[in-house]
């Protein structure tokens, strides 16, 4: 639902065709093919109605596994805010470099 969906700075978002592992008779592994087909179709039309993407882009970037961090996720339509964070990823902890150990 978009304006919910929000991810951290250091996240990583993972785009992934669906995948099944059919065996037995033929109708039983063609009724599979046909489900994931159908889940297939139902996946890029979502994700292209809700991340702006063309049916085209998102075809393209299903064929593989394309993984995204924050920035890009948010760029490609994916989430709609990155949450920011209360510490610095590159800052220095507040008692580094004080004590013994």
């Amino acid at each position: 639902m978009k304006g919910n969906r929000f991810a951290m700075p250091l996240s990583r978002i993972a785009l992934q065709s669906p995948a099944g592992a059919a065996r037995g008779q033929a109708d039983d592994i063609r009724n599979e093919a046909n489900e994931l087909l159908r889940i297939r179709d139902y996946l890029v039309s979502e994700l292209a109605k809700n991340t702006g993407q063309s049916v085209e882009m998102i075809n393209k970037d299903l064929s593989r596994m394309k993984h995204f961090n924050a920035q890009e996720a948010l760029e490609y339509g994916l989430i709609d805010l990155i949450v920011p964070s209360r510490i610095q990823a590159d800052a220095p902890r507040k008692d580094a470099g004080t004590g013994l150990g």
